[in-house]
């Protein structure tokens, strides 16, 4: 029976298997646990700024700092390239769930950006092999929109840590801060369920590590890593400053800061399965150039507009465009690079990403407090631009198999 037509952009290009759903639902837990966890310190930036006695700028100087600590986590995409890709996954989402339940106890701003480093450690290692383990896991037709399914729960995970900013208001941001780590009890559970990847076996050809910085192999790191850096740098500066924008500067209660950002949101994830399906249909690099359009578009909205339904728009727009890269991106990382380096190379990926989101919010400490949000998003929103240009440099892969990369 076919699906009304209303519904196909939302559907697979091709009938998800039991394994498939089975590895979705799985890697759906993942994301939401590390979703929720990185979400907080974002969400509750008004709130734990102001109990640190930081300035805007101080709090995200804070927060680069923390990001660049991310670079240990291109030791556990190594490792999981040798010993497979579930027990690095597990342990790395352990780390994050524990170091966010340790960065509500911090009584100074040092100790606080000492436990975020910790975790965005587990963050990076998490999210790029959970990438790798998804596309790995599922049938080839639907990798990028199984991968759709991840972001969304990344994002259902994000949205619960806004949905605690009332907690926050009443009584302390310490309590929805430490709120993630009661997921540790997930972890039993997902080590012994998932499974490992069926790429991963005695016929594995094993390249150095060395390789991933020769030939055509470099070549196409450069470029995955340029694009992350700049994006990241846009977007790391206008998701911290989301709720500082609404409630700091509009001065509109916790109420509507959650009916902008998660209502609009909300809408926003129809990008996870929209972009999903365009890139297993479309192909990867269309697609990624097009959610990175709207993100940009949508991501300087949000801070150039006042009235309540255009923020909501912008947020849209904003969040649509950002989730549709999620997928299309991540099946495109996963199809550039060999299985024994895949996860090595995705990891490293992740961390140009995350240095991307330091660098952004470095530079926002500079200008924020002198030129304003908005004027710092524009200026970052040019390498979004440039990131856009060298996404059509990428080869397309649609229709790869991980086996013939």
């Amino acid at each position: 029976m076919r699906a009304p037509a209303v519904l196909r952009p939302f559907l697979p290009t091709a009938p998800l298997t039991g394994d498939d759903k089975w590895m979705i639902f799985l890697l759906w837990v993942t994301g939401v646990a590390m979703g929720w966890s990185q979400g907080e310190p974002s969400s509750l930036v008004p709130f734990t700024r102001a109990d640190l006695g930081v300035t805007q700028g101080g709090m995200s100087l804070i927060l680069a700092i923390a990001r660049f600590a991310a670079f240990f986590a291109v030791f556990v995409g190594a490792l999981a390239d040798r010993i497979g890709r579930r027990r690095p996954l597990i342990g790395s989402l352990a780390l994050l769930l524990v170091a966010t339940g340790l960065s509500a106890l911090a009584p100074d701003p040092v100790t606080y950006g000492a436990a975020q480093a910790l975790a965005r450690v587990g963050a990076a290692a998490t999210s790029a092999l959970a990438v790798v383990a998804m596309a790995e896991g599922v049938s080839p037709p639907v990798r990028a929109y199984a991968i759709s399914f991840f972001g969304a729960a990344a994002s259902l995970g994000s949205g619960i840590s806004v949905m605690t900013l009332p907690l926050a208001e009443s009584a302390s941001w310490r309590l929805p801060h430490g709120l993630p780590a009661v997921l540790v009890v997930v972890l039993p559970f997902l080590w012994r369920r998932l499974p490992e990847s069926p790429l991963l076996g005695e016929d594995l050809v094993v390249l150095p590590r060395i390789e991933l910085f020769r030939g055509e192999w470099a070549r196409r790191l450069a470029l995955v890593g340029a694009i992350g850096l700049l994006s990241s740098a846009f977007t790391a500066v206008g998701l911290a400053f989301t709720t500082e924008r609404l409630i700091g500067d509009l001065g509109y209660p916790a109420t509507t800061t959650i009916l902008v950002t998660v209502g609009g949101g909300t809408l926003g994830g129809l990008g996870f399965f929209v972009g999903g399906r365009l890139a297993d249909a479309w192909g990867r690099r269309p697609t990624s150039i097009l959610a990175l359009s709207l993100a940009l578009a949508g991501g300087l909205g949000l801070y150039a507009v006042t009235d309540l339904w255009m923020l909501w728009l912008a947020a849209f727009a904003s969040s649509f465009g950002a989730f549709a890269y999620i997928p299309s991106g991540g099946a495109h990382r996963s199809e550039l690079f060999p299985t024994s380096l895949r996860g090595y190379a995705n990891t490293a990926a992740n961390y140009f990403a995350t240095v991307g989101s330091a660098l952004g919010l470095l530079f926002g400490s500079v200008t924020i407090d002198r030129l304003g949000l908005f004027d710092t998003l524009a200026l970052l929103g040019v390498g979004l631009l440039v990131a856009t240009v060298l996404t059509a440099l990428l080869p397309e892969t649609l229709g790869t198999s991980l086996d013939d990369v």
